[in-house]
């Protein structure tokens, strides 16, 4: 199974690239994971809605045709781990490839709710863009660890 996760940032520094290949060192061989930086506009004058509009526009670009997309937005529904790790069997069993966004700092525009299968929250905490990819990995690998029966996840 592929998973692509797409983010609005800027290139990872050095200490987010330290961890995000930590925990892709971590991940099994049957789960590919790529990354898309999706750059932050431009200019700072732009209204909120010209910024989700351009922002979506940017990010559509990068999701697969059919692949299962889960938005990753505050106002998504909450999952635990154990759920996320089921989601991440069925897929899987299905021969399914997941694209995951991470949704910018005013959220996302219509247009991106809409071509999401899944608008998900991990908390009611928010973090910053960079922090989040990190969290979301280890998710990821604890989530397969959880499908492999592996101590990881007690």
């Amino acid at each position: 199974m592929k998973c692509k996760i797409v983010s609005i940032s800027h290139k990872p520094a050095d200490w987010e690239k330290k961890a995000l290949d930590f925990y892709l060192k971590q991940i099994p061989s049957n789960l590919k994971l790529s990354f898309v930086e999706v750059r932050p506009p431009a200019s700072k004058a732009a209204s909120r809605e010209l910024t989700l509009q351009n922002e979506s526009l940017e990010i559509i670009k990068h999701i697969d045709s059919h692949s299962y997309v889960i938005l990753w937005d505050r106002k998504g529904d909450l999952i635990s781990s154990k759920s996320l790790a089921t989601l991440f069997q069925e897929k899987l069993d299905l021969a399914c490839n997941i694209t995951m966004i991470i949704g910018g700092s005013y959220g996302a525009a219509p247009s991106l709710l809409k071509k999401s299968d899944l608008i998900l929250s991990a908390s009611h905490l928010t973090f910053p863009h960079r922090l989040f990819k990190i969290l979301l990995m280890e998710q990821i690998y604890r989530a397969s660890a959880i499908n492999r029966n592996h101590p990881y996840h007690k």
